[in-house]
């Protein structure tokens, strides 16, 4: 099967889905409904009774979640990005209506924003201004981090609630800290002057962008990336995969280079486009250095933590934030009756957290939440895409990991009472990190070709990520030779 008899095929079944009525268009009103009640009733937050507001909270959110399990399975889109943001869309605004309308009180939400340093002017908008960190424009105006809670006027409240909805990492929100970094008090010397980035945002996209041209074209050059799931290697390395298991780990080294790649890339163009083209006179600290911190952590962990770094600290934290608020909500919900915690010790209300067998109970229920949470997140992305999927697959291999992450804790307690943990310091260190590493390639090289394979068959890897493609356009793969790729 050629990439273009591929985008085809995808194309026709979703006109034939439309023809038989079966899916609607993404771009009808539906689709963005439970978008619409959300940020409708985060606008009506302020202006109702808490009577009210209490009695409406439920209705609203089972009217969300109706209209994102109705998308989730009759609305559909031609294009492989709209196809997986149907289902991230379903998901995720359910998980912010938990948030925003079941854990938390949005009224009391408040976010970062940058004021000038005007000593004599007042504070506009009640922000309550921290001079404990600072930053400079292009023309040397000088601002200051203020906390901006909910404003009262209906369109910058309108802007403050887009601003929250969107903020998936929640970088400069003051809700939930536990669920992400702490700000740094000293982030105002660390970028004080945006232009400074400039290189290094621009080589950071360029560098991107060529990788993830030349993994396209890897990957079109191989049935499997194309949705044809064929046991054969690609024609151009049949001389050098002769076994399964080379062919298995090849196609899974190249499908997450491409994920990575194009996750870097989408974060790298935002920066660029909201740090170095529009600014903070335009978007204010969300064009700051300071709203972007790294999303990809030290590999590092993955020697000193294992399975548990990997995902907790060197994988990207886009949905962190939220999950984890889930979660937490979820731990709350142990067992407690008659002062007994989960273990079956005493304790006080005020006391009962320094239990440390009902704080690892807490800790696993936590963890547990948010892979199943990212699980459902995923599989759902895989059910609307166009090609034939099976989405459970996708969600056991996410939340097959916190069971990979017990059998890592148990290996290292039994690595604890053993001899070898009674040899030189270096020698034990060398062991622990090495089975740490070894551990947790092995535990995703078993488990990932799970969900691999299910992107792969519903065509995921037809997205073009890129509009421009100077590999193909120059004739160098003979498979697909069109510079415009959108």
């Amino acid at each position: 099967m050629s990439y273009a008899q591929a985008e085809q095929r995808v194309h026709d079944s979703y006109l034939d889905a439309l023809r038989a009525g079966t899916v609607t268009p993404a771009s009808s009103l539906v689709g963005s409904l439970n978008v619409i009640l959300l940020v409708g009733w985060l606008l009506a937050c302020p202006s109702i009774s808490e009577r009210s507001l209490q009695r409406c909270r439920w209705p609203v959110f089972l009217c969300i979640s109706y209209v994102s399990l109705w998308n989730l399975l009759y609305t559909r889109s031609p294009g492989v990005v709209g196809s997986i943001g149907i289902g991230l869309n379903s998901v995720l605004c359910v998980v912010l209506a938990v948030n925003f309308m079941l854990l938390h009180d949005p009224r009391s939400f408040k976010r970062l924003v940058l004021r000038p340093d005007e000593r004599t002017s007042k504070t506009n908008g009640g922000a309550d201004p921290r001079p404990n960190g600072s930053m400079k424009s292009g023309r040397d105006t000088k601002y200051l981090l203020a906390w901006e809670p909910m404003p009262e006027t209906i369109w910058r409240r309108l802007f403050w609630i887009l601003d929250l909805a969107t903020s998936i990492r929640g970088v400069h929100w003051s809700w939930s800290p536990a669920a992400s970094h702490a700000y740094d008090p000293g982030l105002g010397k660390a970028c004080s002057n945006r232009t400074a980035s400039i290189a290094r945002n621009v080589s950071r996209f360029l560098i991107d962008y060529f990788l993830i041209d030349l993994i396209k074209c890897a990957m079109i050059a191989d049935p499997y990336f194309v949705g044809y799931l064929t046991h054969r290697p690609p024609p151009h390395l049949s001389r050098y995969i002769t076994s399964s298991s080379e062919l298995y780990t090849y196609r899974l080294l190249l499908g997450t280079a491409g994920m990575y790649t194009a996750v870097d890339l989408i974060f790298a163009s935002a920066v660029l486009l909201q740090v170095n083209v529009l600014g903070p006179g335009v978007l204010g600290l969300n064009a700051s250095p300071l709203a972007f911190p790294p999303i990809w952590g030290n590999p590092s962990a993955i020697l000193r933590k294992g399975l548990r770094g990997f995902w907790g600290e060197s994988w990207h934290q886009f949905f962190r934030k939220h999950f984890v608020s889930v979660g937490d909500a979820v731990a709350e919900f142990l067992p407690r009756n008659n002062g007994l915690g989960s273990c079956g010790c005493r304790w006080p209300d005020n006391k009962r957290h320094n239990c440390p067998k009902q704080s690892a109970a807490r800790e696993a229920i936590r963890v547990v939440t948010v892979f199943v949470l990212s699980g459902i997140l995923h599989a759902c992305a895989s059910h609307t895409l166009l090609g034939p999927t099976n989405p459970l697959a996708t969600f056991l291999f996410f939340a097959l990991q916190p069971v990979g992450m017990a059998i890592q804790s148990a290996c290292s307690q039994l690595f604890a009472s053993s001899y070898l943990s009674r040899l030189p310091g270096p020698w034990t260190t060398m062991m622990r990190q090495g089975s740490n590493g070894v551990f947790t390639i092995l535990w995703l090289w078993g488990t990932g070709g799970m969900f691999f394979d299910d992107m792969a068959s519903g065509g995921m890897w037809l997205l073009d990520p890129i509009p421009v493609s100077f590999i193909r356009g120059l004739g160098l793969s003979k498979d697909d030779r069109r510079f415009w790729c959108w």
